[in-house]
Order: C-alpha cells, then sequence, then structure tokens
C-alpha cells in the first residue's frame, strides 16, 4: 500500500512532467487513490432550522424582523448584501469579514 506522502510524490511529479496519454491516466488513478484513501471528510453542517425570528426590541431593523420567518428574512438580507456588494465592494468585505470572526 502507498504511504499518503509517496502518493503525494507521485502526483506532483506527474503534475509537473509533459503531459503524455499514458501520464493523464496514471495521474487520474493516483487521485482516485488519493481521494480514497486520505482525503479529510468535511462534516456536513446543517443548518439550524428556525421558524420565526425571536422578539426583538431596540433598532427599527430589530423591529421589523421581528417574530417574522426567518427564510424571508434571510432571502431579503442576501438581495442587500448582493446590492451593496455590486455599489460598495468595501464596505461588503467589511460585513463578511465582522460575520466570518462570530
Amino acid at each position: 500500500m502507498f504511504s499518503e506522502s509517496e502518493l503525494q510524490k507521485a502526483i506532483d511529479e506527474l503534475e509537473k512532467s509533459p503531459s503524455t496519454f499514458q501520464d493523464v491516466e496514471k495521474l487520474a488513478t493516483f487521485y482516485i487513490l488519493y481521494d480514497h484513501l486520505f482525503k479529510k471528510q468535511e462534516p456536513e453542517i446543517e443548518p439550524i432550522k428556525e421558524v420565526t425570528i425571536n422578539r426583538y426590541n431596540g433598532s427599527e431593523f430589530y423591529r421589523a424582523i421581528s417574530c417574522k420567518k426567518a427564510h424571508d428574512v434571510w432571502r431579503i438580507m442576501n438581495d442587500v448584501m448582493g446590492m451593496i456588494k455590486a455599489t460598495n465592494p468595501q464596505i461588503y468585505r467589511a460585513i463578511i469579514q465582522r460575520i466570518s470572526r462570530l
């Protein structure tokens, strides 16, 4: 059986060499072997099922989304984020960074 490092070395060498049909065929086999033997499986993330948003007080935005269906609010917010991305990419990136840090 191949070790991960041996298989990765063989893949790297074939990727760098000029392509022949035989080398591409070997490379495809090595990719399949690598994925089957060593690829780390990402855990499947299931979204939290949220029927309605909690009741909020405070800003106009919080009051507007209180007790609304979360799916509907997220659909609108996705549209808003698309508009922000198109009109002001810097603000869009700042929002995405803030959310990513949560």
